[in-house]
């Protein structure tokens, strides 16, 4: 398979899945996600494959959705309510293909993994980290709102709440006691690491490993994983169509003066 914005690669019944867009951070671009879709269904269809590392080129997993190509539709016009909400659909259905597919998917979370990215480790079946990763779902200091409602699911609730009401960034070490990843190693070893437990699961009998998969995702969805999707596609339409002063003004400065200067500014208000 050969992409744009992805590398794709098969050694011994194992697929790597890198996320390449290092001069964006690998940020989630339209065609990125468009891209991975094709490349789930690739992987889903060869009985080669047994499971799938999945990272990120450079020194990021993925900053998380790209701003520039989420802001507006293909004629640069702001998304109507509409719009956004079939958008933050498309997104939640791309993440629940990794939710479903048949084949165990390991993030190998190898720096950044921020917002939608951050949702997407959540989302694989096994997250280790490199030491220099930092996890975190700062969109709502820009006035979005998170889409695919994982968090909830992997840590307690108050930390949760803090750190969704806050936008705040946790470091590898505090994700892993927290429960957003398996563990953490030294940056140097993480591909190794992905590949032993790559190793170890390729070699139990895959209808195993399909039976098992759907069953630890069924007792999720039981206690009401899909129906928060639901309703969060809702609510996250209102927030992040709403006119807000903050919103606003970054908008303007935006216009004005580009994004990065936009960022700067949004950065500035919580230092």
């Amino acid at each position: 398979m050969a992409f744009e914005t992805l590398l794709y690669d098969e050694q011994d019944g194992v697929g790597y899945l890198t996320l390449n867009r290092p001069d964006k951070l690998n940020a989630l671009s339209q065609t990125l996600m468009a891209e991975f879709r094709e490349a789930l269904e690739g992987i889903e269809a060869n009985p080669d494959v047994r499971v799938i590392i999945l990272t990120g080129a450079g020194r990021a997993f993925s900053a998380g959705f790209d701003i520039e190509s989420e802001a507006g539709g293909p004629d640069g016009e702001p998304l109507s309510v509409d719009g956004r909400r079939s958008r933050l659909r498309y997104s939640i259905e791309t993440f629940l293909m990794v939710w479903n597919l048949s084949k165990p998917v390991i993030a190998a979370v190898n720096g950044y993994a921020l917002g939608g990215a951050c949702e997407l480790v959540q989302v694989c079946d096994v997250k280790i980290a490199s030491d220099r990763a930092m996890l975190g779902e700062p969109e709502i200091r820009l006035g979005y709102g998170a889409p695919f409602l994982i968090t909830p699911y992997s840590v307690n609730l108050a930390m949760a709440k803090e750190m969704m009401l806050t936008g705040d960034i946790v470091d590898a070490h505090e994700a892993a006691r927290l429960g957003m990843v398996n563990r953490v190693v030294p940056h140097d070893d993480l591909l190794a690491e992905c590949q032993r437990v790559a190793h170890k699961i390729r070699n139990i009998p895959a209808i195993g490993i399909k039976t098992t998969k759907i069953s630890v995702n069924r007792a999720l969805e039981s206690a009401g994983f899909l129906s928060a999707l639901n309703h969060n596609l809702e609510l996250m339409t209102q927030f992040d169509t709403a006119d807000t002063p903050e919103q606003a003004e970054f908008s303007r400065i935006r216009a004005e003066q580009g994004l990065r200067a936009a960022l700067a500014w949004n950065r500035a208000r919580f230092e």
